[in-house]
């Protein structure tokens, strides 16, 4: 049973990362960057898993650079930045979620979820530069 539910895994893994045929970037959920997000990744390996539609920008150190994934409804329009959170478009549901990946050089070292969850509420989720993760509602 265990085999199965690892190869189950790596199928999944596989068809939500392929670019091939015109297959677009995986949605991301929590449950998705629980499993994913990796302290250590490379960027190659960061675009590979989350894919390759995300804005950019420095972080707040010279050293540190700042990925964005979002997901936007209905063309939804909104000030692009890897320094703020567009809370209360997440809460109107105009953008489903926004994670942050924070390299430092080539290296993933924390990742941040910013979602609205199942109870109405806007939840974080992080992965620490230690690997450890939490998360609260905001």
């Amino acid at each position: 049973m265990k085999r199965i539910l690892l190869a189950l895994f790596f199928c999944v893994l596989l068809v939500g990362c392929s670019k091939e045929n015109g297959e677009s970037d995986p949605i991301l959920t929590k449950e998705f960057i629980e499993t994913h997000a990796e302290v250590g990744l490379s960027k190659t390996e960061v675009e590979e898993i989350f894919g390759k539609d995300y804005f950019s920008g420095e972080g707040e150190f010279e050293t540190n650079e700042v990925w964005v994934y979002d997901r936007v409804s209905d063309d939804y329009k909104y000030e692009i930045s890897t320094q703020i959170v567009p809370f209360d478009a997440i809460r109107k549901e105009h953008v489903d979620y926004q994670l942050y990946v924070n390299f430092v050089e080539e290296s993933a070292f924390m990742y941040l979820f910013i979602y609205k969850g199942s109870d109405g509420e806007l939840w974080q989720y992080q992965v620490n530069p230690d690997g450890t993760d939490q998360e609260r509602k905001m």
